[in-house]
């Protein structure tokens, strides 16, 4: 055994040395109080570090102490791994003669001896004997068994080969009565990274300290930097972040464009503009990304604003929303510009304008469903003639898949009621019965049946008719209404010869509202056609008692009656 580990001291380093790798990291919380004390290692001589993930969950900053006792800040997570118990980290330590431990490139050997380094301020401290009893298959590493005794001093300190390498990273075993530690492969530790996908990773996120870019890519470091932009994360290690990229790539302007969503969406008007207004200067292939930008900003900002008093940032109007959305389109002539301007055209109510900004999309590839759907209702609000608005919405419907699916609701019942106000009755009800089987029953109006019911009459299909009248009653949010519908279920089974029915719907609707002057004059219609004319008389006299029109006739007719 002795032999055995002599061997090791014909390494280049001493094992006093490797010692001074070993660092003692110190955690704080967000109100700068000592959260957690661990140890950890320099990985390299760039002064980044190495240490246990669970020894910095949740701190809100970092230091690190080396051997001589000076002080280092933490300055970007650079790969973090719960299920490793891994984190990396750099720091600003200065790096001249630092000592720092590379990783081996293979495993380590059950009965391999090795070195085990420890945190001391003495110069002269050897590095101690140790062993690994054991080497287990873990995913794509390996966990090992040591000498190395289960205690807190050891815990994220480097296990080294016989060259002075790193083969594992020491972890406290957690089984009842264990004296020697666990470590895991040190090879997991640089396989972490920072990639675009990070910007979710629950480890790296439950770590508040800002992270590295994605190292050596535009694209990676770009798309990391806007996941962060569009999450919930803490705005400082956000903007930290995007400080980085800005100081990485300062020809990159999309980064300006997205920092602007960010500080619009929290109501920083003021810094949203200078963004862009930076971005707009820097020009290049991002130009009429940058001005469309600030269109969209400066519309979705006035459709929340109440009252000229309350606007945050007047600065920004329809007005300059649309001059953005015409520049964006100069600097580069894509109809999803014109949507935009058509839309703020149909805000500013330039509806005639608004149409012919839409239209000029609908002859592009971008033409869908919901383009020809907004140039109806601008034509349609600009006066235009009701088959052209069809035509429109015809258009719209044909762009949709079949079986339709919930997104062709709204163009569905907005057809169905131009069909109905042109009186093209069977066409309506087709729309609305469609409509329905998209939304389902319980999620209708009573008003919803109502109408169905109207475009059924127009179409003679008055079984349907009543079927719909008595689902409108049933759907009725309170008495009032209910009392409507029941008029008009009374006045179509009138108009179908079902008297007793008319009969009992006026009943139950007097017994609503019992004062009605129009149901009496119904009832008492029903009464005379009943050949009942004392009670035809009566509800007639009612009727107009109550101020119904043209009554005189009909109780003339019923007069001469017995």
């Amino acid at each position: 055994m002795l032999l055995a580990f002599a061997s090791l001291y014909a390494t280049a380093q001493k094992p006093a040395d490797f010692n001074k790798a070993v660092v003692n990291v110190v955690t704080y919380d967000a109100q700068g109080n000592v959260k957690n004390s661990a140890y950890g290692f320099f990985l390299g001589t760039s002064g980044e570090v190495v240490t246990t993930y669970q020894a910095v969950k949740g701190a809100a900053r970092l230091e690190i102490i080396d051997w001589k006792g000076q002080q280092a800040q933490v300055l970007r997570i650079t790969g973090a791994s719960s299920a490793y118990d891994i984190v990396r980290f750099t720091t600003d330590i200065p790096t001249k003669k630092l000592v720092g431990l590379t990783v081996a490139e293979d495993a380590a050997e059950q009965g391999a001896q090795c070195f085990q380094p420890f945190y001391t301020t003495n110069k002269k401290q050897q590095a101690e004997q140790a062993a690994i009893t054991a080497a287990d298959p873990y995913n794509d590493y390996f966990y090992y068994t040591t000498t190395t005794p289960n205690d807190t001093k050891y815990v994220g300190c480097p296990l080294l080969n016989a060259q002075g390498q790193v083969v594992a990273i020491i972890q406290k075993n957690l089984l009842k009565d264990a004296t020697a530690a666990c470590a895991i492969d040190a090879r997991c530790a640089t396989a972490l990274s920072i990639t675009p996908q990070s910007a979710f990773n629950s480890d790296l996120n439950n770590i508040p300290v800002a992270k590295q870019l994605p190292a050596g890519n535009e694209e990676d470091a770009f798309s990391y930097t806007y996941m962060l932009l569009h999450s919930q994360l803490d705005s400082a290690l956000v903007m930290t972040t995007c400080a980085d990229f800005i100081a990485a790539y300062p020809e990159n302007s999309k980064v300006y464009n997205e920092r602007a969503v960010y500080y619009a969406s929290r109501g920083n008007y003021p810094q949203a503009d200078a963004d862009l207004q930076q971005s707009i200067a820097m020009g290049g292939p991002n130009l009429a990304d940058a001005y469309n930008t600030l269109s969209t900003l400066m519309y979705n900002k006035m459709l929340y604003a109440t009252t000229a008093a309350s606007d945050p940032w007047p600065q920004w109007t329809l007005q300059t929303a649309l001059q953005a959305a015409e520049q964006a389109y100069t600097a580069m002539p894509q109809p999803v510009y014109l949507l935009q301007q058509g839309q703020i055209l149909f805000s500013l109510q330039e509806f005639q304008h608004a149409y012919e900004k839409f239209q000029a999309v609908n002859a592009t590839e971008l033409a869908n469903a919901q383009t020809f759907f907004y140039a109806s209702n601008a034509l349609e609000r600009a006066g235009g003639e009701t088959e052209h608005v069809i035509a429109l919405l015809d258009s719209a419907v044909n762009r949709l898949s079949t079986p339709y699916d919930k997104d062709a609701a709204p163009y569905l019942f907005s057809r169905a009621q131009h069909l109905q106000n042109a009186g093209q009755h069977r066409r309506a009800t087709a729309d609305y019965t469609e409509y329905e089987k998209i939304v389902g029953p319980k999620n209708l109006t009573a008003y919803f049946y109502y109408l169905r019911m109207q475009a059924e009459v127009g179409s003679r299909m008055y079984q349907q008719a009543l079927d719909d009248a008595a689902t409108a009653i049933a759907f009725a949010k309170d008495d009032a209404e209910k009392a409507d519908y029941l008029f008009e279920r009374a006045c179509l089974q009138l108009k179908v010869n079902l008297i007793d029915d008319c009969i009992a719907s006026i009943d139950a609707l007097l017994a609503l509202r019992p004062d009605d002057a129009e149901a009496h004059k119904v009832v008492g219609i029903a009464y005379g056609e009943k050949k009942e004319y004392a009670k035809a008389r009566q509800y007639l006299g009612k009727a107009k008692e109550l101020g119904a029109e043209h009554t005189e006739m009909l109780m003339e007719k019923y007069a001469l009656q017995p």
